[in-house]
C-alpha cells in the first residue's frame, strides 16, 4: 500500500524538516502490521500543481498537513489528486482542519476531495485509518476522526490525548528524514523537533491552549534526535515546544545542546519560546545557551502589556512583569530579546496599544519586538462563534502574498481581526499606524537613538513621545516625509480594510514586483529622505525637546551620523559634548550620556556601494534585522584626535 504524506511548505515560512509529517509516517512504519505493508513516503515541494500530484505515483492513501501557510495549495492539489487517483484516500490533518462538527461538516462539504479529516493529534488516528485501509474497512472505531461514508460524514467519539509519546515513531531515528534530507539537502537548513507536547494555558488567540496538559517525550529520544541534527550538518535548530523550560529537565536538555556546540561548533542558533512565568529557570537556560556561544533570540511572548486585555484573552495567569526582568537581565547582559504584540485582541483600545508600545520599546540595544495582526486560526475560542459575538469582532479574510519572491502557486490568505467593541475600524486603523510607524523607527533604527535620548535622558514619557509621533503622521503637511508615510501606512490599511494582500510593492515599485512588509515600505521612504525626515522629526517634537535642547540635537546628528545610506561610503568623524557610543552600548537608560568631548568616527558598511538604491534597502534591512554590524564605530577623547571631517550638529527644528 503505498502513503505519501504531504506538508508543503509556506511562502513565507523558512524550509525545515517537516516534523508533522515525519511522525505520521515514522509511526506508522513503527507499526507491526502496516510497516512491512506500506511504502511510506513524503513530499515537501511546492511546485505547479501537475508537477505535485504527478509525484505521488499512484497512491493508495494521500495525508495532507494543513496549515494557515500551506492550506489552500495543499487543497488545490487534493482536488487534483482525486481526479487524477479516484480510487486513493485523501486524508487531512493539522491546525486549518476544524474540529468542531457542523464546521468539519462544512469542511468536508467544501471540499468533496477529501475522505476523511483528523482532529488534533494525528499519529494514532492516521495509523488507524491507514490499518483500516489495509483491512478493506473503515475507521469509525477511532477517536477524533470525520470520515465521509457514502453520502453520510460520520463523526467519531472526541479525540483523546496522545499520553505515550514514546509509542509514537520518530523520524530522526528511522531513517525518514535521512531520506528527505538526501534528497532535499539544498532546501533545508533547519530541523524543528519537540521536546514536550500541550500547554496549560489558555489563550484564547491561540491553539496551543487545546492541549492542556503538558506530556514529555522520553528523554533518551530527545538526546538522540538532538544528536542526529548536530551529526547531519544541520546547524539551525527551532523547538515546537510551547513553553521550553517548564520542565525540570529542560535545563539538562540546555546544557546537552551546550555540549554538541563544543564538539561539534553545532548549532549555531537555537529558536524556542520561553515558558511563562518561571524566571529563574528561564534565565538559567539563556546563560547555558549564550554562554556556549549558541545564537538565540529569547522571545518573550507576552501579546500586550494591558491588564484588561490579557483577561480579555485568558491570559491574565500569565505575570507580563516576569518577562519585563527578564529581558532587563538579558538586556544587560547583552543576549537578543523581543516581544511579541498582537494588534486587534478584545479589549484593546487606541489608548492602551500605546501604552503597550511604549512598554515593548525599552532602550536595550538588542531587543526588538514584532508585531502580528490578529489572525483567526481554526480551532482557537477567539476563532468562535460565541468568542466573535461576545467581543464584536469584525474580519476580513486578506490575500497573503509572498514577500520572499517564492511562488505561491496558489495564494493563501489570513482572517485578520480589523475591528473589536473595544476598538472600532477607525480605532483600528489609528492603531495599525502608530503600531508599524513605531515598529519602523525602533525596530529598523531609523530613530532609536533619539527616542532613547528623549525618553531616558530628557525625562519625556515614552508613550508621549510615540503618540506625537502618529501625530506628526496626521498633521504632515503635503510633499512631506511624513506625509509620504502617513499615505504608505493607509494604502497598507486600506488593502486589508479591502480583503486585498496584506503585503504591497515598495512605493514607487512596478506593480508586479515582490511585495514588501509594511515597516519596510516606511523604511524605505526615510532612507530615501532622510535627513528631510530627521528635520522634521525633530520639528514634530519641538515641544517635548525644549528642556533639552542641547542634548537633543546631538541625539540627531548621532542617529545621523551612524545611519548608512546608499553610496555614502567615506568614513565620517563628528565630535560631541556627550559620549554617545559607551553611553548606548550600555544601554541608554539613566541621566544621558556622560558630558565628555569625543569624536566619533563612523565607517559605513560595503553594502552602501550596491548598484541601486532599492537594493541597498533591501540589504540593509536585512542586516539590522538580523541584528549584525550597519558600520563600524569608534570613538575616542576629541582633544587628542584629529577629525576627518567635520559635519554641523542638525538643529532640533526645521
Amino acid at each position: 500500500m503505498r502513503v505519501v504524506v504531504s506538508q508543503f511548505e509556506g511562502i513565507d515560512t523558512t524550509p525545515v524538516l517537516p516534523l508533522a509529517a515525519g511522525v505520521l509516517v515514522a509511526t506508522a512504519r513503527a507499526d507491526a502490521e502496516l510497516g512491512p505493508a506500506c511504502e511510506l513516503a513524503i513530499e515537501i515541494e511546492r511546485r505547479p500543481i501537475a508537477e505535485a500530484v504527478a509525484a505521488y505515483r499512484d497512491p493508495d492513501v494521500l495525508g495532507f498537513s494543513l496549515y494557515p501557510w500551506s492550506a489552500r495549495y495543499a487543497l488545490a492539489v487534493a482536488a487534483a489528486a482525486r481526479a487524477a487517483y479516484p480510487r486513493a484516500l485523501l486524508v487531512a490533518g493539522g491546525p486549518s482542519v476544524p474540529r468542531r462538527p457542523d464546521e468539519a461538516r462544512a469542511f468536508l462539504a467544501a471540499h468533496p476531495a477529501l475522505d476523511a479529516l483528523v482532529f488534533a493529534e494525528g499519529e494514532v488516528a492516521f495509523r488507524e485509518l491507514l490499518r483500516a485501509r489495509l483491512r478493506g474497512g473503515d475507521a469509525r472505531h477511532q477517536a477524533g476522526l470525520a470520515l465521509r461514508l457514502g453520502d453520510e460524514v460520520v463523526i467519531t467519539a472526541p479525540p483523546e490525548r496522545v499520553l505515550d509519546l514514546g509509542a509514537t515513531g520518530s523520524p530522526f531515528l528511522d531513517g525518514t528524514f535521512d531520506a528527505l534530507l538526501a534528497s532535499h539537502r539544498a532546501r533545508i537548513a533547519m530541523a524543528l523537533l519537540e521536546t514536550n507536547r500541550g500547554c496549560p494555558f489558555s489563550c484564547t488567540f491561540c491553539d496551543w491552549s487545546l492541549t492542556k496538559k503538558v506530556v514529555e517525550f522520553p528523554l533518551a529520544r530527545v538526546e538522540a534526535e538532538l544528536a542526529w541534527v548536530v551529526e547531519h550538518g544541520l546547524s539551525h535548530l527551532m523547538l515546537a515546544d510551547a513553553n521550553f523550560g517548564i520542565r525540570p529537565r529542560d535545563t539538562g536538555i540546555a546544557r546537552g545542546l551546550a555540549a554538541h556546540r563544543a564538539r561539534t561548533g553545532r548549532p549555531a542558533t537555537f529558536y524556542f519560546y520561553l515558558t511563562k512565568n518561571d524566571h529563574a529557570r528561564n534565565l538559567e537556560t539563556i546563560d547555558i545557551l549564550h554562554g556556549a556561544g549558541i545564537g538565540t533570540w529569547v522571545g518573550l511572548a507576552v501579546q500586550d502589556f494591558d491588564a484588561g486585555v490579557l483577561a480579555a484573552v485568558e491570559r491574565d495567569n500569565i505575570q507580563t512583569g516576569e518577562a519585563s526582568a527578564l529581558r532587563a537581565i538579558c538586556g544587560a547582559r547583552g543576549i537578543p530579546t523581543f516581544n511579541e504584540l498582537i494588534l486587534g485582541l478584545p479589549g484593546q483600545t487606541y489608548a492602551s496599544i500605546a501604552t503597550t508600545l511604549a512598554e515593548a520599546t525599552p532602550p536595550w540595544p538588542r531587543h526588538d519586538f514584532v508585531l502580528f495582526l490578529c489572525r483567526l486560526i481554526d480551532n482557537a475560542e477567539l476563532g468562535s462563534p460565541a468568542s466573535r459575538a461576545r467581543h464584536g469582532l469584525e474580519t476580513r479574510r486578506c490575500r497573503w502574498p509572498s514577500s520572499t519572491g517564492v511562488e505561491a502557486i496558489v495564494e493563501e490568505t489570513q482572517e485578520l481581526v480589523v475591528a473589536t467593541r473595544d476598538l472600532p475600524i477607525a480605532a483600528w486603523r489609528q492603531a495599525y499606524r502608530l503600531c508599524f510607524l513605531t515598529a519602523a523607527l525602533y525596530n529598523l533604527r531609523l530613530l532609536r537613538v533619539v527616542m532613547h535620548a528623549v525618553v531616558e535622558a530628557g525625562g519625556v514619557p515614552r508613550r508621549t513621545l510615540l503618540l506625537a509621533l502618529g501625530d506628526a503622521l496626521a498633521s504632515a503637511p503635503p510633499g512631506s516625509v511624513y506625509a509620504a508615510l502617513s499615505a504608505t501606512l493607509d494604502r497598507y490599511a486600506d488593502s486589508i480594510l479591502a480583503s486585498g494582500p496584506l503585503v504591497l510593492p515598495a512605493p514607487g515599485a512596478d506593480p508586479a514586483a515582490t511585495p514588501v512588509p509594511v515597516d519596510d515600505a516606511l523604511a524605505a521612504i526615510a532612507l530615501d529622505r532622510y535627513d528631510e525626515f530627521l528635520v522634521e522629526t525633530a520639528a514634530a517634537l519641538a515641544p517635548l525637546t525644549a528642556s533639552a535642547p542641547a542634548l537633543t540635537a546631538e541625539a540627531f546628528a548621532y542617529q545621523r551620523l551612524i545611519t548608512p545610506r546608499w553610496q555614502a561610503a567615506a568614513p565620517i568623524s563628528v565630535s560631541f559634548g556627550h559620549d554617545w557610543p559607551r553611553y548606548l552600548a550600555s544601554g541608554a537608560t539613566g541621566a544621558g550620556p556622560a558630558v565628555a568631548s569625543t569624536l566619533v568616527r563612523f565607517a559605513p558598511p560595503s553594502y552602501v556601494d550596491v548598484a541601486s538604491a532599492a537594493d541597498f534597502v533591501t540589504t540593509h534591512l536585512a542586516v539590522v534585522r538580523t541584528r549584525l554590524d550597519v558600520g563600524v564605530v569608534t570613538a575616542e577623547a576629541a582633544a587628542v584626535a584629529r577629525p576627518i571631517r567635520r559635519l554641523n550638529v542638525l538643529p532640533v527644528s526645521g
